[in-house]
């Protein structure tokens, strides 16, 4: 049902964009933001009934990690913090472009540590589809931090990344393992 309703907003989306489809998906207001937003909130609420039932506090902190996700990606956090990087490090000489991406590289790592832990919590199915999620991840955030690539690459790898951790999420929430 998640995948049905990603293509259909997904194709939709490039439909009514259809002479620039990069807008369906970048952006700012785009559609690809706003479903970004919605499936890291849906990945948080699967973490935190998955938390509930197996009364895990590790479970809680990936909750919180994904609803951080949602609103940086709805503020654009990570981009404030980026120009005040840039701002404070401009006069000093220290304009190394990795310095600046700081926030992003440090949103990566975090983002590491949680597929690590899932992949030790998910099944075997779920597994699958977080292997797939972690090299699409790796493709958009190598392309934001060396700003190299297209955009629509970057976004569409980021939000293919997303609706394979809810899936896999969604097979853990489902798995008689949760529910015992």
């Amino acid at each position: 049902m998640v995948c049905l309703f990603v293509s259909g907003v997904v194709g939709v989306a490039f439909l009514r964009n259809y002479y620039y489809p990069s807008l369906a998906i970048s952006g700012e207001a785009s559609t690809g933001t706003w479903l970004s937003g919605v499936l890291l909130v849906m990945a948080a609420t699967l973490s935190f009934v998955t938390g509930m039932y197996r009364r895990r506090g590790m479970w809680f902190f990936v909750a919180a990690f994904f609803l951080i996700l949602a609103l940086d990606e709805r503020f654009m956090y990570h981009e404030q913090l980026k120009e005040r990087i840039i701002f404070f490090t401009y006069k000093r000489n220290l304009t190394h472009v990795l310095l600046h991406e700081l926030p992003v590289i440090a949103g990566a790592c975090l983002g590491a540590g949680v597929a690590f832990f899932l992949w030790q919590q998910v099944s075997r199915g779920g597994r699958v589809l977080l292997a797939c999620a972690v090299m699409l991840g790796l493709v958009s955030v190598t392309i934001d931090v060396l700003s190299t690539g297209p955009v629509l690459l970057e976004d569409g790898s980021k939000l293919l990344a997303e609706l394979l951790v809810t899936c896999a999420l969604v097979l853990n929430v489902g798995s008689s393992d949760v529910q015992n």
